[in-house]
């Protein structure tokens, strides 16, 4: 009777696990998901996309305002475009792929965690991803990131679970090749590259030979062909140029030598957003990077993961254009290490005083951070969720200094989940202020008189186009405002302003407090009206000046 009560217990606590990890999957993924207007500029692009595909029924060309656009391959374009025909045209409907995929991911982990080290191994890994900041916030977002992830993250396990026993390796590596196959309609070659890049140095490092061989290999390149070639080919075929200039040279290699970014161009971008970007964990990942050289030269699937992690780190620091969601799926190995850390720490305690002394300073320094935060000016707006988070992780600490390392863990991952309860509810007005172009919109809506023209910045036209699904204008500092030529009417600075304003009777401008200084000129209005701040927004209706006759000329 032992060992079946012991079967059952085993069965009782993953089952628990998973129920856990559901509930967490909902708090940090799903719960008022679709609250929150379409964050700017990225959110509304892929809605617009979207959009457009399911209108036109043209289900292969990716376009936006009526011209074929390629940033990123279909895959996502076509996930977030059935939602729409699923469930309607909504902020639900569009981020629900991406939500639908985090929490796939963290299942993954949950999953490959636990066959590979424990069950305790397996929890902490996926509680670790699921409840980092960055992870948690990001996978709210119409973002193709997301689904990059899930797919990398299943070739690369896959590919792992190919060398556990030869008579499975065939089957794991056909698996492994089909998620890089996907992952490659989802985001380009990136989806190969990291893949590639972890498999090799992981070969090095340890002198193995490489799983891809056989008929697994064969097997999983027809298939592969078969996700990849059709949609590309297709490109080719009817887009040959533009898709080789605009995808291929301007999208890939250009971002690899030239900064879209420059502010983020720095060589410690990525790792600085790594261990920020994963409070309220933090400390742990300190603890695994103290860790690291003695853990994974004891252990060949930690150092698997950490050849994920450190190979693409090195590949996107030396990129050029940075940005925090090129790095997402990064989160996806460091989590994996920082649970197999967490369940070792439990299981042997601090390996020494000063690692115990280190980890305390690191969640000091956390908890420090968090409680500057709100006197930022910029932050104040998120004042009472970052206060939120801040309590969380000072209760985290008090349980770390009394060694009550489960209380710790529990604390910690409840942070993150406090985040969103207080911007999702009572913040909810001031976030979606700052952060989206929605509730200017709808004032622009409101205040427009009959055919008024409206002129918006850069930032903001993407939202205020997909919530008004009016022309607008947009008004720049260059001649090429976008990375991506969008076919939009530009004006240029205040004297192509003035010119612009001098067709109408009044022109009604929606714009971001930073573009102000070029609509900020009273040569170009005789009076102005509608004024309105909405956070960092600002709508106003530029009235037309009369024209002087010649006796006032001659007067001036």
């Amino acid at each position: 009777m032992t060992a079946p009560c012991r079967i059952s217990r085993v069965f009782q606590s993953r089952r628990l696990d998973l129920l856990v990890l559901l509930f967490v999957c909902f708090a940090a993924f799903w719960w008022r998901l679709g609250v929150l207007g379409l964050i700017d500029p990225d959110e509304p692009f892929y809605a617009q996309t979207a959009r457009e595909m399911v209108q036109s029924h043209d289900w292969m060309t990716p376009q936006i305002y009526g011209a074929p656009q390629f940033e990123k391959p279909i895959l996502y374009y076509w996930l977030v475009a059935g939602s729409f025909s699923l469930f309607g045209e909504s902020e639900w409907a569009g981020r629900m792929p991406t939500a639908l995929f985090a929490s796939a991911l963290v299942l993954l982990v949950w999953a490959f965690a636990s066959r590979v080290w424990s069950a305790r191994a397996g929890f902490l890994s996926a509680l670790v991803l699921a409840t980092g900041l960055e992870f948690c916030v990001m996978s709210r977002l119409m973002l193709t990131d997301v689904p990059l992830a899930f797919f990398l993250a299943g070739a690369i396990f896959c590919y792992w679970l190919a060398g556990e026993k030869e008579e499975k390796r065939n089957f794991w590596i056909t698996l492994s090749i089909v998620c890089n196959g996907l992952a490659v309609l989802t985001k380009g070659p990136i989806g190969s590259l990291a893949i590639w890049f972890t498999t090799f140095a992981f070969a090095f490092l340890t002198k193995r030979k490489s799983l891809y061989r056989g008929s697994g290999l064969w097997g999983g390149l027809v298939l592969y062909a078969i996700i990849v070639v059709p949609w590309y080919a297709a490109m080719f075929a009817w887009h040959a140029k533009p898709f080789w200039e605009e995808f291929f040279i301007r999208d890939n290699f250009l971002r690899l030598i030239r900064a879209e970014h420059p502010a983020n161009n720095h060589f410690w971008y990525y790792a600085g957003l790594l261990l920020m970007g994963s409070i309220p964990w933090m400390p742990a990942v300190v603890l695994a990077v103290r860790r690291a050289f003695s853990t994974f030269r004891a252990d060949p699937a930690l150092l698997f993961q950490w050849c994920w992690l450190l190979t693409s780190l090195v590949f996107l620091t030396i990129a050029q254009s940075k940005l925090p969601s090129y790095a997402f799926y990064l989160f996806v190995p460091l989590a994996v290490i920082v649970g197999r850390n967490l369940d070792l720490l439990l299981e042997r305690g601090f390996a020494s005083i000063g690692e115990r002394r280190l980890i305390i300073g690191f969640a000091v320094f956390q908890c420090v951070t968090l409680l500057v935060l709100p006197f930022v000016k910029a932050a104040k707006p998120f004042t009472f969720p970052i206060t939120l988070v801040a309590i969380c992780l000072v209760i985290a600490l008090v349980f770390l200094l009394q060694k009550r390392l489960n209380s710790w863990l529990l604390a910690s991952a409840v942070a993150s989940l406090a985040l969103f309860a207080g911007a999702l509810t009572k913040a909810l007005p001031a976030v979606e202020a700052e952060s989206s172009a929605k509730p200017l919109a709808m004032a622009l809506l409101k205040e427009r008189r009959a055919d008024e023209p409206i002129v918006s910045g850069k930032f903001l036209v993407r939202g205020i186009i997909f919530y008004t699904r009016l022309p607008i204008t947009v008004l720049a500092k260059q001649a090429h405002p976008f990375w991506a030529d969008h076919p939009l009417p530009i004006i240029v600075g205040s004297k192509g302003f003035r010119a612009f304003t001098a067709q109408y009777p009044s022109v009604l401008c929606g714009v971001r407090k930073s573009d102000w200084s070029i609509i900020d000129d009273e040569k170009s209005t005789a009076s102005r009206d509608a004024y309105q701040v909405i956070g960092e927004n600002v709508m106003i209706r530029a009235i037309k000046p009369e024209a002087k006759t010649p006796e006032a000329k001659k007067a001036d």
